[in-house]
């Protein structure tokens, strides 16, 4: 396999781990900010006002830092930050566990790869199994 394409397999392969990690952590904080509001007398004000908070410290370290590539990133991280939150704040649904777990992420569309070490053998999407 010419040495590009590997480099290209093995950046995918981490993207795709990077995702699913990001994506765990957003479903703890989401179950975590969820269960925290619901301690409150208020739990829809409480997120918004959460979500709210991290907006502005996002524009404000943005400003700060008054990079091009900082601004980019703080304005998709502001779209995101909106997705999510409108997404928390909307009415619950009775679902199961499956697919209330489903439904936490905007990036449920997103086919990452498999996870197994990129050193460990081909990266064409066969599994290979190993003999112990």
């Amino acid at each position: 396999m010419p040495q590009k394409e590997n480099k290209l397999q093995k950046l995918t392969l981490m993207l795709g781990q990077t995702v699913a990690a990001m994506r765990v952590n957003e479903m703890l904080t989401c179950r975590l900010l969820r269960w925290i509001a619901a301690q409150t007398d208020d739990p829809q004000r409480f997120i918004a006002e959460a979500v709210d908070d991290i907006r502005n410290e996002l524009r404000s370290a943005a400003e700060e830092d008054g990079s091009t590539v900082t601004a980019e990133a703080a304005k998709q991280a502001l779209e995101y930050l909106d997705n999510l939150g409108a997404e928390m704040l909307a009415p619950r649904r009775h679902k199961r566990a499956s697919a209330e777990i489903k439904d936490l992420s905007p990036l449920d569309e997103y086919r990452f790869p498999p996870f197994t070490s990129a050193l460990d053998g081909p990266m064409n999407g066969t599994v290979r199994h190993r003999d112990h």
